[in-house]
C-alpha cells in the first residue's frame, strides 16, 4: 500500500504549486508537480471509464509525506487540493487539454449536436429488446456503412484499369445491397444503378475513361450523393461528427466530476480501524475482504483519516461545482 501523489481530480491532490511550505516539505518541484498533474488528468481521457489512478510521485515524496503526523497530512492536502482546483479550471489548462484531446484522441469541439452513431443506435436498438427498431437500426448501420464506401473508392475509380474495374464492379453489385433501399425512389436508383454498373464491365476495354465515369455516377446514384462535391461535403461531415462525438465523450468537466464521484464513493467506505498484521516481509489486512480492497482504498487508509476526510471535502466541493 504504497502512497502516491494525492490529487483532487480522483486521488486527491495533484496540483500547481502555490503554497511554498507544502511543497517544500514534501521535497516538490514547480516542474515536477505541474508536469505531473498535465499527465494525470490527460490520462483520464484514455481512462474514463475506470477506477481512479493512482499517479506516482516517487519515494522521496512518499516518504515526506509518511513522515508528517496526521494533521500535517491533512493540511498538505487541504492546500494542494485547493491549488490542484484552481489550476485544473483555469482557462489556460482547459485550453490545453482541448489540444491534447485533438492530438491524441481526435476529438475536436465544432459546436456541432451529433448525429447518433449508427452502431450504437443498433446497439441501443439491440439492447432494448424491439424487433422493429433492431431492424430499422440495422438497415440504417448497413446504409450508413455503404455510404462511406462509397465516398472513399470515388477518388480511387480515376486510377482503375479495365481489369481492376472488371473484378471491382463484380464485388460492388453484390455489396450494393448493403444501400437498403425503402422508398419507391431509392429502390429505382439502386436498380439503375445495376444496370449501370453490368454497363461499365463491357465499356472499360474499349473505353476506360467512359467505364470510369459510369462506374462513379453508379455508386453515387446507389448511396444517394449527388455528384462528387457532395461526397467532400459528407466526408468533411462525418470527420467533423466523429471529432465531436469523442469530444463530447471526453470533456474536461464531465470526466472530472465523474473521476470525484468515483473517488468520493470509494474514500467513503475507508475503515480506518482495519486491522492489519505482518505476512512474510508485507503488511496485510486481517480481514481478506479488505485485502481485496480496491489499490485507492487501500492508498487512503494508508494516508490516515485526517489526509482523506481532507480530500473528500475538497473532492465534494470541487464535484458540486462541476
Amino acid at each position: 500500500m504504497k502512497i502516491r501523489y494525492l490529487i483532487a481530480s480522483g486521488s486527491f491532490a495533484l496540483a500547481a504549486l502555490a503554497w511554498q511550505d507544502s511543497f517544500a516539505t514534501l521535497k516538490l518541484t514547480r516542474e515536477v508537480f505541474e508536469k505531473g498533474i498535465r499527465s494525470y488528468v490527460y490520462s483520464m481521457a484514455g481512462d474514463s471509464g475506470g477506477e481512479p489512478r493512482l499517479p506516482w510521485a516517487g519515494r522521496t515524496v512518499t516518504g515526506a509525506f509518511l513522515a508528517l503526523n496526521d494533521s500535517g497530512r491533512a493540511a498538505a492536502v487541504k492546500e494542494l487540493g485547493a491549488t490542484a482546483k484552481s489550476l485544473v479550471m483555469s482557462p489556460a489548462f482547459a485550453a490545453a487539454y482541448d489540444e491534447y484531446l485533438k492530438t491524441s484522441h481526435n476529438a475536436v469541439n465544432h459546436g456541432v449536436k451529433p448525429v447518433a452513431d449508427a452502431s450504437a443506435a443498433m446497439n441501443a436498438a439491440a439492447a432494448s429488446g424491439n424487433v422493429e427498431a433492431m431492424d430499422a437500426a440495422t438497415n440504417n448501420m448497413m446504409r450508413d456503412t455503404f455510404r462511406k464506401m462509397v465516398q472513399q473508392k470515388i477518388p480511387q475509380i480515376g486510377t482503375f484499369d479495365a481489369q481492376t474495374i472488371g473484378f471491382m464492379v463484380d464485388a460492388d453489385v453484390s455489396m450494393i445491397e448493403m444501400a437498403t433501399p425503402s422508398s419507391a425512389a431509392e429502390k429505382a436508383n439502386v436498380a439503375k444503378a445495376k444496370t449501370m454498373l453490368a454497363e461499365v464491365k463491357k465499356t472499360a476495354p474499349a473505353d476506360i475513361n467512359k467505364a470510369r465515369a459510369t462506374y462513379k455516377s453508379a455508386l453515387l446514384l446507389a448511396a444517394g450523393l449527388k455528384d462528387e462535391a457532395a461526397v467532400a461535403s459528407a466526408n468533411s461531415d462525418d470527420k467533423k461528427q466523429e471529432q465531436q462525438r469523442n469530444y463530447d465523450r471526453l470533456r474536461l468537466k464531465p470526466v472530472l466530476k465523474q473521476k470525484l464521484q468515483r473517488f468520493i464513493a470509494i474514500g467513503k467506505t475507508v475503515d480506518f480501524k482495519a486491522a492489519t498484521q505482518a505476512k512474510g516481509n508485507k503488511l496485510v489486512f486481517v480481514n481478506p475482504a479488505d485485502e481485496r480492497r480496491a489499490p485507492l482504498w487501500k492508498l487512503l487508509y494508508r494516508a490516515g483519516p485526517g489526509a482523506t476526510n481532507a480530500a473528500l471535502a475538497i473532492a465534494q466541493s470541487w464535484a458540486s461545482e462541476l
